[in-house]
């Protein structure tokens, strides 16, 4: 496995702002865990979504494809089975680029997070996630965006249902897509990608912008506390 490329948050919102369209994933434990490279005590993620069979292959065959765009790990990545992930990657893509994923959430934890917001807002975003993520809509500098609602557990079950929205929004003119659908969201993005990967943004940004929405749904969120987050929304986080 090559060592991991540690691009700065700036890396991407520059490609943002100078309309150079780029895809990026996030892989974490979950992920790996998903995969079943062996037996797991856990039945689900964090998010409450289940380790299910039918998620095995399609998050395999991301490595299998090895397209060119920017694959993240987070500092859980190998964590859980991590040797053998390590070992699938040696086998199947060892060629593979690896880069740092928990880039979104160091903007956020470091007052940032409006870098991000103002990259995006002119390209009129597509938010695809969990019914709590329309509430983004709140937070300051983000007027016009659309959204593509996922079930916030197990979203895989209605995988081809969100490509074939997300297909009709592209036809439509969108070219900036940000998913926070867990694993369905790596899923979705290798799939587009041969697709409108060549004018389109597609970029994983997980949980980051759950608390700007009024869930807190990582330890480190809660940590922070609600006051953190507070300036960046008109919402008032409960």
């Amino acid at each position: 496995m090559k060592e991991i490329i540690n691009y700065p948050a700036e890396h991407y919102l520059e490609l943002i702002r100078e309309n150079i369209p780029f895809q990026l994933s996030r892989f974490g434990d979950g992920e790996v865990i998903a995969m079943k490279f062996k037996e797991h005590p856990l039945k689900e993620n964090c998010d409450g979504s289940a380790f299910l069979p039918e998620l095995v292959q399609p998050l395999k065959q991301i490595f299998i494809n090895n397209y060119n765009y920017y694959h993240c790990v987070l500092d859980c990545t190998f964590n859980e089975n991590g040797e053998q992930f390590k070992q699938f990657i040696e086998e199947t893509c060892p060629n593979m680029q690896f880069y740092n994923g928990e880039i979104w959430q160091h903007l956020s934890f470091d007052g940032r997070i409006r870098e991000l917001v103002d990259a995006i807002s002119p390209y009129n975003p597509c938010f695809v996630g969990g019914k709590h993520i329309q509430k983004v809509k709140y937070m300051i500098g983000l007027d016009d965006i659309m959204f593509i609602e996922t079930p916030s557990r197990n979203s895989f079950k209605e995988f081809d249902r969100i490509c074939d929205n997300i297909m009709k929004l592209h036809f439509d003119g969108c070219r900036m897509f940000l998913f926070s659908a867990g694993y369905t969201s790596k899923i979705l993005i290798d799939t587009m990608f041969p697709y409108i990967g060549h004018d389109s943004f597609l970029i994983d940004v997980g949980s980051v912008f759950d608390p700007y929405c009024n869930r807190f749904s990582r330890d480190g969120m809660k940590y922070a506390g609600k006051s953190h987050f507070q300036p960046f929304t008109n919402l008032i986080l409960r």
